[in-house]
C-alpha cells in the first residue's frame, strides 16, 4: 500500500479516536474494522474500515444495532446497498507534502481558537454545533483555526496532530478555496515540515489538487 494512502487513513482514525474520547464515546478495532460503542457525533460514521478488501457483512455487522448511521468505506470497495446504505459521500484521499520552507508568524487574519465563546460562534457558523466539545481547546492534538476580516469570522478549518503527519479537516468559508494557500501556510508554521493528508470530493477536491495535494484513492461514506 502507497504509504501516503496509509498515513491518510491512519490520521483519520486517529480523528476518530479523539473526537469519540471527548464526547466519551467508547470504541473498538477488530480486524481492521472500527466501530463506536455508542451514538457517533453528527457528522460522524459509526464505523470505518482500516484494510482494504474487508467483507461487507462485518462492516455492517459492526452497525448492526443502529437504524440510522454512516459507515467509512475507506478503501472504496464496500458494497453495503443490500443493508439499507445510499452512497452520501465520494471522495479521494489527499496528501500533501511539507513546503521547504515555512513562515515565522501566521498569515494575517488567521488566529488559532483559544476561548469557548469563539469556538461556539466558530461552530454555529459551520454548522458543527456540539460535534467539538470546549475542551477540545485544551487538547494536544486539535487547533480550530479561524479566518477574520476586519473582525468579522468568515471562514476556519481544524488541523489535527496525528503523529507523523497533520490532518486537515472542515474548511469552510473563505477558508476552504480562496484562502487555501493561507491556510496551508497557517498548518505550515503550527506543524513546519509535517506532510498534510485530507480528503474531499467535489469542487473542494479540485481546489486541494490545484493547492498542490496528490489524490491517492477513493474515500466513500454510506448513510443508512
Amino acid at each position: 500500500m502507497d504509504p501516503r494512502l496509509r498515513a491518510a487513513v491512519d490520521a483519520s482514525r486517529r480523528w476518530y479516536d479523539d473526537v469519540f474520547a471527548l464526547h466519551g464515546v467508547p470504541v473498538r478495532v477488530e480486524d481492521d474494522v472500527w466501530s463506536a460503542l455508542g451514538t457517533a457525533p453528527r457528522w460522524h460514521s459509526s464505523a470505518k474500515t482500516l484494510a482494504p478488501g474487508i467483507d461487507t457483512v462485518r462492516v455492517t455487522a459492526a452497525v448492526a444495532s443502529q437504524e440510522h448511521c454512516a459507515v467509512a468505506d475507506s478503501f472504496g470497495d464496500l458494497a453495503p446497498e443490500r443493508e439499507g446504505f445510499r452512497l452520501l459521500i465520494d471522495a479521494q484521499w489527499l496528501h500533501r507534502e511539507p513546503d521547504a520552507e515555512t513562515a515565522a508568524a501566521l498569515p494575517p487574519g488567521w488566529s488559532v481558537v483559544a476561548d469557548a465563546d469563539d469556538l461556539a460562534q466558530w461552530a454555529t457558523a459551520h454548522d458543527y454545533a456540539g460535534v467539538l466539545p470546549a475542551r477540545v481547546l485544551d487538547h494536544p492534538r486539535f487547533q480550530v483555526l479561524a479566518l477574520r476580516d476586519g473582525g468579522e469570522l468568515v471562514g476556519g478549518a481544524v488541523a489535527h496532530d496525528a503523529g507523523g503527519v497533520v490532518g486537515l479537516s472542515n474548511a469552510w468559508g473563505e477558508a476552504a478555496f480562496e484562502a487555501s494557500d493561507a491556510l496551508l501556510a497557517v498548518v505550515g508554521v503550527l506543524h513546519p515540515g509535517r506532510a498534510v493528508v485530507a480528503y474531499a470530493d467535489a469542487a473542494e477536491l479540485e481546489a486541494m489538487v490545484a493547492a498542490g495535494f496528490t489524490p491517492l484513492g477513493p474515500q466513500r461514506v454510506w448513510l443508512r
